[in-house]
């Protein structure tokens, strides 16, 4: 039987620590890039802001991976792309995408080229401190 306690402990300030510098593994299920593709969508009222990272797996010579932070509100959402790193080439672009209701992080391929390419991504989501007020 698998026993959580075994990797995690209680951090300091409240937080939770990995035991014996343990890390994350990451696998899927993927999604492949198009024109649009949405990565995921989250509520304006929900989240005032996230961060990403997004790896993407072309072939075994072209990869890439992008951390971004994104900052929300119901009218306007502002993408920053912080940290990007491949093998020489630009697969994909992000983009987020605002309407009254929900916020859409799109992956579109940087040239017509790398469609169907496969990614994945973990994200960070930080919650309204504020009600929205209409």
């Amino acid at each position: 039987m698998f026993d959580i306690t075994r990797y995690f402990t209680d951090g300091l300030k409240k937080s939770i620590q990995v035991k014996d510098n343990g890390s994350f593994t990451h696998n899927g299920p993927w999604k492949q890039v198009y024109g649009n593709t949405q990565v995921t969508r989250w509520h304006s009222g929900e989240f005032s802001s996230a961060e990403f990272t997004v790896s993407i797996d072309f072939s075994t010579t072209q990869k890439e991976i992008i951390k971004c932070i994104v900052c929300n509100s119901v009218d306007y959402a502002s993408l920053v792309v912080i940290g990007r790193s491949n093998l020489g080439t630009n697969i994909v672009n992000l983009d987020a995408i605002v309407n009254q209701s929900y916020i859409d992080l799109i992956i579109n391929p940087a040239d017509p080229a790398y469609e169907g390419a496969k990614f994945i991504y973990t994200a960070n989501y930080f919650r309204n401190q504020n009600s929205l007020i209409a």
